[in-house]
């Protein structure tokens, strides 16, 4: 097997389990082969595939490609790991369009889908000929859903969910001034209070990194849902306008939170990875606002290698908390399939790849993943086990966000439509940057929503 870096690979993805170790090895040389596989020793010549990625890390992709490739001796997965998704999707992007890029595709779903999709293979003909007629029941609901954004041909299939936005929190900070998980706005700004008082080498407020757009999109959809739930879907849809009184709403509570100093100061300069990541991992931030990716920082395995590397001592303990209610709304979170698999139309070697991404949609590969918690499983019947977890206030995390993704997600982090989302990154910055009024920048995202062909 062989495994390329470009660009940022180099950049420290430490919450994200940059740090795990992960176990590589070439399983082509055993002498038998599950889940289909042929029997290695008749093996001549492999087929090689081409693998791009973001995610999965470089600490948990050695372990599932071992794994593939014990599972298909016949193929070879070439990885490139090209660096944070904006710049993996840059280059994807001058990739396909050269006649280029891989033959496995890593994609999510809405926008950036809608926007390659004409690059992408249909996969539901691979689906059914696998896995029968019944095999949309492979997968949940809310996940399969999002796939077919792209279209009922299924151009994705989904891989892995996430949930925003949460609030990863120092836990043993938490515990030392006797502070509790915020239920109301008021409560988040007296933590934010107590800590600047108690702990002066702390940055006040909620670490963000509000220079990416997507960090700015993903706190945004979930206040919008708690003001009016659905309303952006409709909005999306050119239901009804962007000036919609409760969607301007949302544009002014996001702004507040900058302007009452909730957000630390300079997060309009900041991106989450690596500034507000490494800064919280070192201790600056006490709060970071992210997503529940972030579960896979809290395995005992992944503590074990930043107390080794000297990133935090022993005794400290990371969590995730939901947002507390920020209008007297009901709290909520928007879920994505983060990671969707896709085919390269122009792919010479569709059936390896086929292999690669049933395993990593309803098979092997998607047990090892999820077991990392850098996703929640999109397949049906998996359960992830807390035993890998490094404490108590892990395990409750992932047990708030077991439940949230259960009971109380109010739709999707994406937005369908590649104009609408860019559109509303600008403005979600513009507000922030006292730049222009909730009123103005609404008015502007609806001027783009004429233009959108639905």
């Amino acid at each position: 097997m062989k495994l390329k870096a470009w660009g940022s690979a180099a950049v420290s993805m430490v919450l994200v389990g940059g740090l795990l170790a992960g176990c590589g090895g070439n399983g082509g040389n055993n002498e038998e082969a599950g889940n289909g596989g042929t029997n290695a020793k008749d093996v001549t010549e492999k087929t090689k595939i081409t693998f791009w990625k973001w995610i999965p890390t470089e600490g948990q992709m050695p372990e599932l490609e071992a794994a593939f490739e014990k599972a298909n001796p016949d193929i070879d997965l070439e990885v490139t790991h090209v660096g944070e998704s904006g710049t993996y999707f840059q280059k994807l992007s001058a990739g396909l369009a050269g006649g280029e890029g891989p033959d496995v595709v890593a994609m999510q779903v809405g926008a950036n889908a809608n926007q390659f999709k004409e690059f992408l293979e249909p996969l539901a003909p691979y689906a059914e000929q696998e896995w029968g007629a019944d095999w949309q029941s492979k997968f949940l609901k809310v996940a399969l859903e999002q796939a077919a954004y792209s279209g009922d041909d299924y151009r994705v299939l989904p891989g892995g969910m996430t949930a925003t936005p949460v609030i990863q929190y120092n836990a043993t900070l938490f515990k030392k001034h006797n502070l509790e998980i915020p239920k109301t706005l008021d409560d988040l700004k007296n933590i934010i209070k107590v800590l600047k008082e108690k702990e002066p080498g702390v940055i006040p407020g909620v670490g963000i990194g509000a220079k990416d757009g997507w960090t700015d999109r993903d706190v945004f959809m979930g206040i919008v849902n708690e003001i009016a739930p659905g309303k952006v879907y409709d909005a999306q849809e050119g239901k009804i306008p962007w000036t919609d009184p409760d969607i301007v709403k949302a544009f002014s509570v996001w702004g507040d939170l900058f302007k009452d100093g909730v957000y630390a100061q300079g997060a309009l300069g900041q991106s989450p990875y690596p500034n507000v990541n490494d800064d919280f991992a070192k201790g600056k931030y006490a709060m970071f606002s992210i997503g529940t990716w972030h579960l896979s920082g809290y395995t005992k395995k992944a503590h074990e290698q930043m107390v080794k590397d000297k990133v935090i001592t022993e005794d400290t303990h990371w969590g995730l908390m939901p947002y507390p209610s920020l209008t007297g709304g009901e709290q909520n979170m928007v879920a994505t399939v983060d990671i969707a698999w896709a085919m390269n139309a122009e792919s010479k070697h569709k059936d390896a790849v086929w292999k690669f991404i049933s395993f990593m949609t309803v098979g092997e590969g998607q047990k090892l993943w999820t077991n990392t918690l850098q996703v929640l499983p999109s397949a049906t019947g998996l359960k992830v086990d807390d035993n890998n977890l490094a404490g108590d206030v892990e395990k409750e995390s992932l047990q708030t966000i077991s439940d949230y993704m259960s009971n109380k997600i109010s739709g999707a982090r994406e937005l369908k439509y590649p104009e609408l989302q860019n559109a509303l990154f600008d403005a979600l910055q513009a507000v922030a940057a006292k730049g222009k009024t909730p009123e103005q920048v609404a008015q502007d995202i609806e001027n783009v929503s004429k233009t959108v062909q639905r």
